[in-house]
């Protein structure tokens, strides 16, 4: 089993806003194969099912962001899972809108909820997948209003084209390693 975690926070008032954009992508993938999400368990909403032949679960915390580490940890408990086997989907302010990248490891690069799943699981050896959301200049810093405020429709378009291409790559690592998802999916940063 693998578990696909899409981060985002939970509650209307977060579901059009550029930090739930894991929680899109999980939606789409689930509407994709169709796998129904409504379970309550382990601090989250989860569907499981089938993709090709690997059995998945499909997982979007209910802890806020800040505490995204906690679901994680219980569904890694419960399904006694290693750390290769959970991708951890995201936005990243970092990356131009639209990219996307991998990551087998490596820093939270400022993000609350890679922050929480590092501090809980006490490592950041764990796969992920960065969704670029871009970095308003405006926002002159505020960070946390830019993430959490909804994007522009010719924005949300660009958004919604990533979503695609990460639900595709995560197909992909259901299949490949991750060094393979890399090279396939990676994007060199447009200027």
């Amino acid at each position: 089993m693998k578990a696909i975690v899409g981060l985002g926070n939970p509650g209307k008032d977060y579901q059009d806003t550029r930090h739930n954009i894991g929680f899109k992508v999980i939606d789409a993938i689930a509407d994709d194969k169709k796998i129904t999400i409504k379970k309550n368990s382990y601090s989250s909403l989860i569907g499981i099912g089938k993709i090709d032949s690997e059995q998945v679960i499909l997982v979007k915390p209910l802890t806020f962001m800040n505490l995204s580490g906690q679901a994680v940890k219980a569904v890694i408990d419960a399904k006694q899972l290693d750390l290769d086997d959970i991708l951890i989907v995201c936005d990243d302010v970092n990356l131009p809108v639209g990219n996307i990248r991998f990551r087998a490891s490596g820093s939270e690069g400022g993000h609350n909820g890679l922050k929480s799943i590092s501090g809980v699981l006490g490592t950041n050896d764990y796969p992920r997948l960065k969704v670029g959301i871009g970095k308003d200049i405006a926002t002159k810093g505020n960070l946390v209003s830019y993430v959490l405020a909804k994007p522009s429709k010719k924005v949300q378009v660009e958004l919604e084209a990533a979503i695609s291409k990460a639900k595709d790559a995560v197909y992909s690592w259901l299949e490949k390693d991750i060094g393979n998802c890399m090279n396939l999916f990676n994007e060199k940063a447009k200027d």
